[in-house]
């Protein structure tokens, strides 16, 4: 093998090795972000707790903060019926969700939905049992029935506009991937035209 042809194969494989490492470090940093979801750190109550009589609100605390928008929580009592008063309140990273005064005693199941900081939505059902029926009064409850229409008409157009922002968070590692794999195959067909027109070069001298 002449030297200028083994110089030649050496800076291939090193603009190759260069290519491999910058494609391995895009998709180092574009997976991760795509799929660092938020997550539920913890209730109040807390799954699978009893409490003496209907809690004002629930409280569900997540590692990071969640989009306000799209969020719904609903508190289905024993009958099923949805005691959700208004709508969800997002401070830092914990979502409230009042309860109507005068909801009854017995077990009730929270099942919640909101968009995480990366736009992707996530959700959850959690358990609690109460002794005793709320002892908000009646006024507070009335008081915030318009509230509870609003939240309403939010729950219905929510569920449509969260998945629309979910897809823009994958398109990133997608597009990482493709560009990359492009890469590859376009310094691959280089390598071999160009080994080839060496071959022949060589052959003809």
């Amino acid at each position: 093998m002449s030297r200028p042809v083994a110089l030649l194969r050496r800076r291939r494989i090193r603009s190759l090795g260069v290519v491999l490492a910058l494609v391995l470090a895009a998709l180092g940093l574009g997976v991760p972000a795509a799929q660092a979801h938020d997550e539920l750190i913890g209730t109040t109550p807390s799954d699978g707790s009893s409490t003496s009589s209907v809690p004002a609100s629930i409280s569900l605390r997540f590692n990071e903060t969640p989009e306000a928008l799209g969020a719904q929580v609903q508190i289905l009592d024993p009958s099923g019926a949805d005691q959700a008063d208004g709508s969800v309140s997002i401070t830092d990273a914990t979502a409230t969700q009042k309860i109507k005064a005068g909801a009854p005693a017995g077990a009730y199941t929270v099942h919640w939905r909101v968009v995480s900081a990366d736009s992707h939505p996530i959700e959850g059902t959690f358990r609690f049992t109460a002794k005793g029926g709320s002892t908000a009064s009646a006024a507070t409850g009335s008081g915030t029935s318009a509230g509870s229409a609003g939240s309403s008409a939010a729950a219905a157009s929510s569920p449509a506009a969260a998945p629309a922002s979910s897809t823009g968070g994958s398109r990133v590692p997608v597009i990482v991937i493709v560009v990359g794999v492009l890469l590859l195959v376009g310094f691959g067909i280089w390598m071999v035209v160009s080994g080839r027109r060496r071959r022949e070069d060589d052959a003809g001298q």
